[in-house]
């Protein structure tokens, strides 16, 4: 009966594996994570965590977060995993480690639409530019315009184009999808578009690596298990469709 038993659970899925996880996002980032009009958090990004989820057979939860809360919570352990358009970068890795890359993200300047198009330190000289804090979209600005612009840092990912449609700011600048969907095409987006040539990690490095799943150091064992979802999703469409869904396809290289 003992060895019945014992083969019995040997047959059983592992139970780390069923045992809920809980995803952070800080929904102040559509169309990847935002909160609904029921007031439920929705988005390409949650949709995708909860599709890598069935993917891993396992329950889980995604959870709001601000971002600034984001990896300091992960670290002791509030949650599991981060999904919220986090880009690879130095720094992060110090701090965190990364699962495969599920997505590149593309950044530009955005301004009124009679602003100049050129882009560049002597152009930007005495202007006043919107940025998330704590963002590799931030590290960049800073670097290449802290010394003729005014750099004006903000916790929420919306604060930066309600600054720029209020006029208190000349430019934002950020991910190129979250800028058209979140803001040119809604209301306060209207007489704005992007000016300059677009900016990723590929051409340079401090704006990140591409955006992956941020997790624990050293917890190998959930790194491989997003790693393999992540391609399963793929292979099987359900990424393409993802995009589809939020309105993505084209806009982003998966």
């Amino acid at each position: 009966m003992k060895r019945l038993a014992l083969l019995a659970l040997a047959a059983l899925p592992s139970l780390a594996h069923a045992e809920p996880l809980r995803i952070a996002t800080d929904a102040t980032y559509p169309p990847f994570e935002y909160i609904d009009a029921s007031g439920k958090l929705a988005g390409f990004e949650v949709d995708l965590a909860y599709a890598l989820c069935k993917e891993m057979n396992t329950p889980c939860e995604v959870v709001n977060q601000p971002w600034d809360g984001l990896i300091p919570g992960l670290q002791v352990k509030k949650f599991d995993a981060i999904m919220a358009s986090m880009n690879i970068t130095d720094e992060r890795r110090r701090a965190v480690d990364f699962s495969k890359v599920y997505y590149f993200m593309q950044n530009r300047f955005v301004a009124r639409k009679a602003a100049a198009a050129r882009v560049d330190a002597a152009a930007l000289k005495g202007k006043a530019i919107a940025v998330q804090t704590g963002t590799p979209q931030e590290r960049f600005v800073t670097r290449e315009f802290g010394k003729s612009a005014t750099i004006k840092r903000y916790v929420n990912a919306q604060d930066p184009m309600l600054e720029l449609a209020s006029g208190r700011v000349d430019y934002t600048f950020g991910n190129t999808v979250q800028l058209q969907k979140g803001f040119l095409e809604t209301p306060k987006g209207q007489g704005f578009g992007f000016v300059g040539p677009v900016f990723d990690g590929r051409r340079d490095k401090v704006l990140g690596e591409g955006v992956a799943v941020a997790l624990r150091k050293n917890d190998a064992e959930l790194k491989a298990r997003f790693d393999k979802a992540i391609d399963a999703v793929k292979k099987k469409g359900v990424f393409q469709q993802l995009l589809q869904k939020h309105g993505l396809q084209g806009l982003l290289e998966g």
